[in-house]
C-alpha cells in the first residue's frame, strides 16, 4: 500500500509519470455507451500484461453487414494482433433494421455463448452502419472517450477499422471526427470525400480494395487522391508488393499522417490476408497466400502514428 502511495504521488505530483490501471481486468467485457440517442452496448477486450506507466493505442472496429462483433473478431484475428501492439480493442454493435430486432446482432436463436464462438451471421435481421451519420458518428466519438477515460488509452492514439460496411463507417471518421481519431483503416466499403474538409485535423488513412470488389473499386483512386491533397502529402510512391497485392503511400503529410492505398487482385469483399470463417458456398475458394495481412500491416503502420 505504501509503494502504492508513493508511486500515485510521483505521478500526480511531478507529472513525470503515467500511472493507470484499466477499470476492467483482462479479457472481454461487454458496457455500455450514452449517446443522443440512448444508451448502446459496445464489447472491449483488454490485453494482458499493459503496463501501469504509460498510456496504450485504442482501436474501434466496426463489423461488416450482418455481421458481429464477434465474427468480426475472429475474422481479423484481432485479440492476438492488438496484444503484440498493446492495443485495447472497443468493438461495435450496429444496429439492426428495426430496433430491438437483433441487440447482439445474432441470429434469433442464438444467445450471447453461442455468438462468441465466432461463427454466426444474422443474415435475416443484418446489424449495419449508417456510415457518417450523427447516430454512429456520435456513438464511435462515446467509445473513444470511453477508452480514454476508463481504460488507459492514450487520446492521441486512438484508430478505427472497419470491413466493408464497417469500412465505409471507419472511412467516415477520418471527415466526420478527425479530431477524434488519430487514424483509420478502411476495408472495402467506400467514403463520400466531399465530407472531407481542408483545415480540418489531419488524420492517418489506409485502404484496402479487392480488385473485383464493387464497393470500393469506383472510389478508392478518388478517395486516396482527395486525401493526399487534403492532407498535404508528398507524391505517391510504392510501399509495398507481392505477387497479388500494391501499396502505394503518400507520406510527409502535415500532422505526420499518411494516406496509404492497396489493391488486391482477385479479392472480392473480405478481409484481406483472411479467409471468411465460414465459407459463403460450398468449395469457396481461399485467398491467394500473398495477400497483404490487413491487420498485421495496419497495427504496424498506425503504431509509428500519434496525433498532434
Amino acid at each position: 500500500i505504501v509503494l502504492l502511495e508513493l508511486i500515485t504521488f510521483l505521478a500526480v505530483g511531478t507529472n513525470a509519470f503515467t500511472f493507470c490501471v484499466p477499470k476492467y481486468p483482462s479479457g472481454y467485457h461487454i458496457t455500455n455507451v450514452t449517446t443522443a440517442t440512448g444508451n448502446r452496448s459496445v464489447m472491449l477486450y483488454i490485453p494482458e500484461n499493459l503496463g501501469m506507466f504509460s498510456l496504450h493505442p485504442g482501436m474501434l472496429f466496426f463489423h461488416g453487414w450482418h455481421a458481429n462483433p464477434w465474427y468480426f473478431n475472429r475474422l481479423a484475428n484481432g485479440n492476438v494482433e492488438a496484444s503484440k501492439f498493446g492495443t485495447v480493442l472497443a468493438m461495435g454493435f450496429g444496429t439492426p433494421p428495426n430496433p430491438g430486432e437483433s441487440p447482439i446482432c445474432c441470429p434469433e436463436d442464438c444467445d450471447i455463448m453461442c455468438c462468441s464462438e465466432g461463427d454466426k451471421l444474422d443474415l435475416s435481421r443484418p446489424c449495419a452502419w449508417d456510415a457518417g451519420s450523427s447516430r454512429d458518428v456520435d456513438y464511435a466519438k462515446a467509445i473513444a472517450k470511453l477508452l480514454q477515460d476508463d481504460f488507459c488509452v492514450d487520446s492521441k492514439k486512438i484508430f478505427a477499422m472497419g470491413l466493408s460496411n464497417g469500412g465505409s463507417m471507419a472511412a467516415s471518421l477520418a471527415c466526420k471526427a478527425p479530431e477524434t481519431f488519430a487514424g483509420v483503416a478502411q476495408l472495402s466499403g467506400s467514403l463520400n470525400v466531399s465530407r472531407c474538409f481542408a483545415g480540418s485535423p489531419p488524420v492517418a488513412f489506409i485502404s484496402y480494395c479487392g480488385e473485383t470488389d464493387m464497393s470500393c473499386t469506383m472510389t478508392t483512386n478518388q478517395t486516396a487522391d482527395r486525401l493526399r491533397i487534403l492532407n498535404n502529402c508528398s507524391e505517391f510512391h510504392s510501399s509495398f508488393s507481392s505477387e497479388s497485392t500494391t501499396c502505394r503511400l503518400a507520406d510527409g503529410c502535415d500532422g505526420g499522417v499518411f494516406v496509404e492505398q492497396c489493391l488486391i487482385k482477385g479479392l472480392g469483399d473480405e478481409f484481406p490476408g483472411h479467409d471468411r470463417v465460414v465459407p459463403l458456398y460450398p468449395f469457396e475458394p481461399k485467398q491467394d497466400p500473398t495477400n497483404i495481412d490487413a491487420m498485421i500491416y495496419t497495427l504496424k503502420r498506425f503504431s509509428k502514428i500519434k496525433k498532434n
